[in-house]
């Protein structure tokens, strides 16, 4: 299946500017980082609640027919590994965003998660996999499903319309883990670790960087987490109406940044690009 890192970008050539998170996200077209496609979209929000910026981040998915909040996570997360109860490894997934990594244990009730580690860059990592001292609380806004309630020894309904504007009243601890969590249009799920095990309200994301654009000496630059696995093409066009083309060689992703340049001899006024992930033959 066809990927596409991030959405559109128009390279106005007469500046030079790159793309940076540092916004808050208000409704899905804040979100800089997508993965997946399909008429249908989600949000998904990590917090960590350590005490550093950005409290938060949130990513993009989106999808064709059925999904979960599991299928979100796993298509996001570059590096998923899977252990049983006692710590023994019994799998692994890969995902679009290489700085984001999981660690998911593999119970028979379903799969639970544990750590979420993410790295911009070097000198920045947030990690949070502490068993003993907080756990991930999963959070979940839009949906329609019956689940046991345990407290009413019933069956109970789920049902909220899902909006891709955001909302900070809407959250709702689930009442399913994600595997169990089906996705509607316009949903929002968020883990947010409780430290102490003290239950940590979802506050307003900032938007996860996807590419980063720059023109450095009349030369469009962009640059873009990879993943082993895939490989990662750079397109363009100029209107939003016109076929995509490719440029350049496609490269497979290691688990670090790439960067893409366009070497065009000669540039229009405006341009489109896109980079297509595709998995590695």
């Amino acid at each position: 299946m066809k990927k596409y890192l991030a959405a559109l970008i128009v390279a106005l050539l007469l500046t030079s500017t790159s793309l940076r998170s540092q916004n808050l996200v208000d409704d899905f077209a804040d979100i800089n980082f997508w993965t997946g496609t399909g008429p249908n979209q989600a949000a998904l929000v990590f917090q960590w609640n350590d005490g550093l910026a950005p409290l938060s981040l949130a990513w993009g998915f989106r999808w064709e027919g059925q999904a979960t909040g599991m299928d979100m996570l796993l298509a996001l997360a570059g590096n998923t590994q899977i252990s049983d109860p006692l710590g023994d490894p019994v799998g692994s997934e890969v995902g679009a965003d290489s700085r984001l990594k999981l660690g998911l244990v593999q119970y028979s009730f379903g799969l639970s998660l544990v750590s979420v580690d993410y790295s911009a860059s070097e000198a920045e990592e947030r990690t949070q996999d502490d068993w003993f001292n907080g756990y991930w609380e999963y959070f979940i806004q839009g949906g329609d499903f019956e689940y046991y309630d345990y407290n009413l020894g019933d069956t109970a309904l789920y049902d909220e319309e899902g909006s891709p504007v955001y909302s900070p009243t809407g959250w709702t601890s689930s009442p399913v883990g994600a595997s169990d969590r089906p996705l509607i249009d316009g949903a929002w799920d968020a883990f947010s670790f409780a430290p102490s095990y003290v239950s940590q309200a979802v506050e307003q994301p900032e938007a996860a960087p996807s590419l980063t654009f720059e023109i450095v000496e009349g030369v469009p630059s962009l640059t873009c987490p990879t993943v082993a696995g895939y490989t990662y093409q750079l397109e363009y066009n100029e209107s939003l109406d016109a076929p995509w083309s490719p440029m350049g060689a496609a490269v497979p992703g290691d688990d670090e940044a790439l960067t893409f340049n366009d070497e065009s001899p000669t540039l229009p006024r405006a341009r489109f690009y896109r980079i297509d992930m595709v998995p590695s033959s």
